[in-house]
């Protein structure tokens, strides 16, 4: 049967005093100082709790180097912060052994002398930041439903732009909606079987609820409700119910 949803916790948050240590690292000075204090692991690898300076406090992000050491980590953390006027992004990862869901890029916004933390973002196989428009992946549900979201920076704030995720999830809707329409549910269907099928309704169901597409759901539905037994119909309402339409991720996810 289809795996349970699951919704997987993130990584370290917080905001402290901005007062700077002598074995910190400096990463920047500008646009904004960031700085990196860093922890050795018992399992091996270095901690860098990095932090985005703001006067006489801090934003905190939390990044596991794997393989890194201290002499080289300042090194690889650099590399790992990209400016792109007025957004600041900075890597963050988990240990590779960590049954937590993290990794990503955490967004800032620097202007008049002032930074925002615009959002956590998770690896996605785009890139968060493409021509002004921000990339992440709708997490909510869990591992069995996962799509693109695009939102963009409307005064200090993101937006989910509901035509764009629409438009960014279009060729792998109509690739579900093929197989969906194709092969006719059957009461000796074995468990891999039956757990394809219902991951492209239940991903295509909830996309066209998360974007407001009243139409396509409601089709989806009458096509597959017939299909689907007692058992896939509860879950997939209960599903559905849980998905808010133009939700922000930051409303369901942890910060890292």
């Amino acid at each position: 049967m289809i795996r349970k949803l699951w919704l997987a916790g993130f990584c370290f948050i917080g905001v402290f005093a901005a007062i700077a240590r002598a074995d910190d690292i400096v990463l920047m000075e500008s646009p904004v100082k960031v700085t990196a204090t860093l922890h050795p692991l018992l399992e091996g690898g270095t901690e860098a709790r990095i932090a985005v300076h703001n006067g006489p406090v801090a934003q905190l992000v939390s990044s596991t180097l794997n393989g890194a050491s201290s002499t080289n980590a300042g090194s690889v953390l650099r590399k790992q912060i990209s400016w792109r006027d007025p957004y600041l992004l900075v890597h963050s990862s988990c240990s590779i052994n960590s049954v937590r869901r993290c990794g990503g890029d955490v967004v800032f916004k620097v202007t008049d002398g002032k930074v925002i933390r615009l959002g956590d973002f998770l690896v996605t196989d785009n890139p968060t930041l493409i021509n002004g428009r921000f990339y992440d992946s709708y997490d909510k549900l869990g591992e069995p439903v996962d799509f693109t979201i695009v939102m963009t920076d409307v005064d200090d704030a993101l937006q989910v732009e509901p035509v764009w995720t629409w438009s960014a999830n279009s060729a792998v809707w109509k690739i579900r909606s093929a197989h969906i329409a194709s092969v006719h549910p059957a009461r000796d269907w074995s468990d891999a079987e039956w757990d394809k099928y219902f991951a492209a309704v239940l991903n295509n169901a909830a996309l066209a609820r998360y974007c407001n597409q009243g139409d396509e759901l409601q089709s989806l539905l009458d096509t597959v409700s017939s299909q689907l037994d007692v058992d896939h119909r509860r879950m997939l309402t209960d599903a559905l119910s849980k998905v808010i339409p133009l939700e922000k991720p930051k409303a369901w996810r942890q910060s890292y």
